[in-house]
C-alpha cells in the first residue's frame, strides 16, 4: 500500500520534528524544578502527608479490631448453643426467670 499524499505527509511531519528543537525549554524546566524538589526534601515530610500516614495506620487498626471482636464473640455464642443442647435448655430458662 503505496500512497504518494500519505508518504508525503509523513516525510512534512519528519521535517517539521527535524527543525522542532527544545532542549533549551526542557534544561529550563529542569534547573527551575530541581531547586524545588531539593527544597521540599530538605523540609522533610508535610504535616499533610503525615496526617493520611496516621489516616491509612489507623484504618486498618480499627478493621483488625472490629475483626477481633466479630471472632471474640462467635466462641461464645457456640459455648451457649453448646450448654443449652445438653441441659435441654434449662440453663436459658433459669436465665430468663432471672430478669
Amino acid at each position: 500500500m503505496d500512497d504518494p499524499a500519505l508518504h508525503c505527509l509523513f516525510q512534512q511531519a519528519r521535517r517539521a520534528q527535524q527543525r522542532l528543537d527544545l532542549s533549551a525549554r526542557e534544561y529550563g524546566f529542569e534547573t527551575r524544578l530541581m531547586p524545588q524538589l531539593a527544597e521540599l526534601a530538605a523540609r522533610g515530610p508535610g504535616t499533610l502527608y503525615l496526617l493520611w500516614r496516621s489516616v491509612a495506620g489507623c484504618a486498618a487498626m480499627v478493621g483488625i479490631l472490629a475483626v477481633w471482636f466479630i471472632l471474640a464473640q462467635t466462641p461464645q455464642a457456640t459455648e451457649d448453643d453448646l450448654s443449652a443442647f445438653w441441659d435441654s435448655g434449662q440453663a436459658s430458662h433459669d436465665g430468663e426467670f432471672l430478669n
